[in-house]
């Protein structure tokens, strides 16, 4: 039961937006650098949620641009972008110290819309390294600056950010007046996903005191604006949380019809990690139901479709909920090799984006020699070579 009720922990989308009006190609064909870091910034909003690897593709774009064009918005960008994929890898020290930089630089420009998402990432920051006085303060900056931002939908982000971090560290009651400040807020200015995630908080609350009734009310009617959004995640993760909800009581009736809505809207979606997931799901509750030879079948899929996609997180998730059932060794083994394939992965992909950078910058540097540099040192020699070249031959 402890290992199905963890693979459905629900979580909020806290810095992300559903859709984005630019597409990866846009970012690629712009030829401006302002405008390819302003693209990037809604690509990245859109990542943070559905492709947390495309963070760090931008973000080393951006940080090669930088060291040619050396325009401080580009660097400014690229922080947030890489710092925010730290942050979702674990490397939470490393992300904050990026995120830092590049909220300075917003500040400086008094944008309040990127001011208020810069917040609100330091603050998850602090919140994953537990420290819950700082997670707060950034959170109330993010709140403030996000009162003034055209975009409302980030002082909601805020608030239930907020929300979390009391809970977090102990205060339900100030979560949940939290949640349903921002509630309030939310279906008043008909925000719809806003008051989606807020009955999904309150619903993941009522799960951890046991009130598995209570959990369903609130997540039914997270179904219910999950709906109004006409976002297909939106409505899926609601219908997750519900199946989750009714699995807990007993009625494996109705866990069993959500799951598999959930799981052909997810074949329908298209992302993989996710699909990976919804297969799990359906393995771990016939798994709970005893019935094992179809709960391989799920289990299966999700296995062959994280090891062919190269989703090792997926991978590792899907061969741990085997491993329930099946303790040979050569499983243990393999997952074990995988968690060191991942984090060698993960500490190989920063090196790298370091030593790109630094290769750019030795290229960029090479613009600012002066003309009689290059012919000494560049133009004089290559010509050499080419006549040394055609002598030899010529003798030849």
């Amino acid at each position: 039961m402890s290992r199905f009720s963890l693979l459905l922990v629900l979580l909020l989308s806290l810095n992300s937006k559903a859709q984005s009006t630019f597409k990866y190609q846009d970012f690629i064909q712009s030829s401006n650098a302002k405008e390819k870091a302003t693209i990037a910034l809604e690509l990245g909003n859109y990542y943070h949620r559905f492709c947390i690897d495309s963070l760090n593709t931008l973000g080393v774009t951006l940080k090669e641009l930088y060291a040619l064009e050396n325009d401080p918005f580009v660097r400014a960008v690229y922080q947030k972008l890489l710092g925010g994929f730290d942050m979702k890898k674990g490397f939470v020290q490393e992300g904050l110290k990026m995120l830092k930089s590049s909220r300075s630089f917003f500040l400086n420009q008094g944008d309040n819309t990127l001011i208020s998402e810069a917040f609100n990432e330091t603050g998850q920051c602090y919140l994953l390294l537990s420290d819950f006085k700082k997670a707060k303060e950034n959170f109330n900056s993010s709140i403030k600056f996000g009162a003034d931002a055209q975009d409302k939908t980030l002082e909601y982000m805020a608030m239930i950010n907020l929300a979390q971090c009391h809970y977090l560290g102990g205060d339900t009651i100030s979560a949940q007046v939290f949640t349903r400040s921002y509630l309030t807020k939310a279906l008043k200015a008909n925000k719809f996903e806003a008051a989606a995630n807020a009955y999904s908080f309150l619903g993941q609350m009522a799960l951890d005191q046991k009130n598995h009734s209570l959990a369903i009310q609130y997540f039914d009617k997270q179904r219910t604006y999950a709906d109004k959004t006409r976002a297909p995640f939106t409505v899926s993760r609601a219908k997750n949380n519900l199946a989750i909800s009714f699995f807990l009581k007993g009625d494996f009736k109705q866990t069993l019809r959500l799951f598999t809505e959930v799981l052909e809207e997810r074949k329908q979606q298209g992302v993989i990690s996710y699909l990976c997931d919804a297969y799990l799901n359906m393995g771990n509750f016939h798994f709970e139901n005893k019935n094992h030879e179809t709960a391989n079948i799920y289990i299966d899929s999700s296995i062959f479709l994280s090891k062919n996609n190269g989703l090792i997180s997926n991978h590792i998730e899907a061969l741990e909920t085997r491993l329930e059932f099946d303790v040979s060794p050569n499983l243990k083994s393999e997952i074990k090799e995988l968690k060191e394939k991942q984090k060698f992965f993960l500490e190989e992909q920063r090196k790298q984006r370091d030593v790109k950078s630094a290769i750019k910058i030795n290229h960029s540097s090479l613009s600012t020699w002066p003309w009689y540099v290059y012919m000494i040192f560049v133009l004089i020699p290559f010509v050499s070579l080419l006549f040394f070249r055609s002598n030899l031959s010529d003798k030849r």
